[in-house]
């Protein structure tokens, strides 16, 4: 479970970020704290902290509350909360902005919501169940598999292009998840009309999408 205390720490941090960036734009707080958000719940999801998570939630809602409301001193409750928070896929009080992606057009993000965070129990090795020995090849491919479906959000547009490669790197054929770091590549780029639909994207590795890219250019 994750120490009272870390917790504290974590909300604090975030409180004060708020505290600090009342003039930041609504878009701008999305786009700094999910990524702090996603991190932090990864890091514990492998825990049993379901209720953690959705108290951690509900502090923050409460946290980006008080922080909307200080930005319009001069507005009612009702205007602010038209204006920063939204109903999505029937939940209501998402913390939300409209922006324009990067083909121009009007789109809306929204700040992650926590309590969606798959728990994944962690499952301790085997013996002494090592990855070097090739007669337990399947048995680690079976665990990264299993670890690779927590990495994203079950249904998702990224955790779809994994399932559709089979979670393996089509550059070196290794297991996605072996401890190497990941990118997703687009086979067709922005530039030349390519799409963010995910027929159009590939997990790599840091290294093989590197690899990719330098064998283009030779």
């Amino acid at each position: 479970m994750p120490q009272k205390e870390k917790v504290k720490n974590f909300l604090k941090g975030i409180r004060d970020w708020l505290k600090a960036n009342k003039q930041a734009t609504p878009e701008m707080v999305i786009y700094y704290l999910n990524p702090i958000l996603r991190g932090w719940s990864n890091y514990y999801k492998h825990s049993v902290s379901k209720q953690v998570l959705s108290y951690v939630d509900h502090e923050i809602w409460k946290a980006l509350w008080k922080w909307s409301l200080r930005r319009h001193p001069n507005k009612g409750k009702r205007w602010v909360a038209n204006r920063y928070f939204k109903t999505i896929n029937g939940r209501k009080w998402n913390f939300a902005a409209t922006v324009k992606d990067r083909r121009g057009r009007w789109t809306t993000i929204t700040l992650m919501y926590l309590p969606d965070i798959t728990i994944q129990r962690h499952v301790k090795v085997k013996g002494t169940a090592s990855p070097d020995d090739p007669e337990l090849r399947d048995y680690w491919q079976q665990r990264q598999t299993r670890y690779g479906k927590t990495y994203w959000d079950k249904g998702s547009k990224l955790y779809k292009v994994a399932a559709n490669q089979n979670w393996r790197c089509p550059v070196c054929g290794e297991h996605l998840f072996n401890g190497e770091a990941l990118h997703t590549h687009h086979l067709l780029s922005i530039a030349d009309g390519g799409t963010d639909a995910a027929e159009n994207l590939i997990h790599l590795h840091v290294a093989c999408h590197r690899y990719l890219h330098n064998k283009k250019t030779l």
